[in-house]
């Protein structure tokens, strides 16, 4: 069976690696979310949820990034190869039925199966 977990070592955490997501990721924008990704070479993806005060308030802020990360947790088999990837919510994510989420963060990673960048 295969692993759900979202351990730390699958975060994003340090500046240099959001600095270097946003210089040379590609970006797929949706409904819900974008996502900002970029091949790594760990030998496994990590990803980081973000949610600005135009989401509403911490309640929904907190929702929207626990919903990012379990589309993750849930769906690794999904991510084409190794990816640093960026959830930035957009609103109405909190709002937003599982299948269309599910749906949108399929065709993110098609899109970014597509354009995968060199690993740098």
């Amino acid at each position: 069976m295969k692993s759900e977990a979202y351990g730390p070592r699958e975060r994003i955490r340090s500046k240099k690696d959001f600095t270097d997501l946003y210089k040379s990721g590609g970006c797929f924008r949706g409904k819900y979310f974008n996502l900002i990704f970029r091949p790594n070479a760990l030998g496994f993806s990590r990803m980081s949820a973000v949610a600005s005060r135009r989401i509403g308030n911490a309640v929904a802020r907190n929702k929207a990034r626990r919903r990012a990360r379990e589309l993750f947790r849930r769906h690794k088999d999904l991510v084409p190869g190794t990816l640093d990837m960026l959830v930035i919510a957009r609103q109405g994510i909190g709002e937003a039925s599982w299948e269309n989420l599910l749906g949108q963060y399929r065709s993110a990673m098609k899109y970014a199966a597509r354009s995968r960048r060199p690993e740098a």
